[in-house]
């Protein structure tokens, strides 16, 4: 059996400070565990899509901008451009995982 590998102490991923809608992939004292990071990554991404959906209906009645508008489609645009590449990626390296020969 493998042994696990030990998380790095000390370090921290976060965002640039000028991004509005950062994610914070700071480990928890809880060990940090991928998949309580994905699970933040995902509400950050549905909640610039509601962000995106509202501020449309806002600038289709007149009550936004449309610079706001366009930035919150842009941010919408590019999560998902994200999400998708970094799916993408995953299913690229289990196929690769799965296809090693046990030596």
């Amino acid at each position: 059996m493998i042994p696990p590998i030990p998380p790095i102490s000390g370090t921290s991923f976060t965002a640039p400070a000028q991004a509005t809608s950062a994610v914070s992939a700071t480990p928890s004292a809880g060990g940090g565990e991928f998949s309580n990071v994905l699970g933040a990554a995902i509400n950050q991404v549905n909640q610039t899509m509601s962000t995106a959906s509202n501020l449309e209906l806002q600038g289709a009645t007149g009550q936004a901008s449309v610079a706001n508008v366009t930035v919150a489609a842009s941010e919408a645009q590019l999560a998902i451009e994200l999400v998708a590449n970094v799916r993408n990626n995953a299913v690229t390296s289990f196929n690769s995982v799965m296809s090693m020969v046990a030596g």
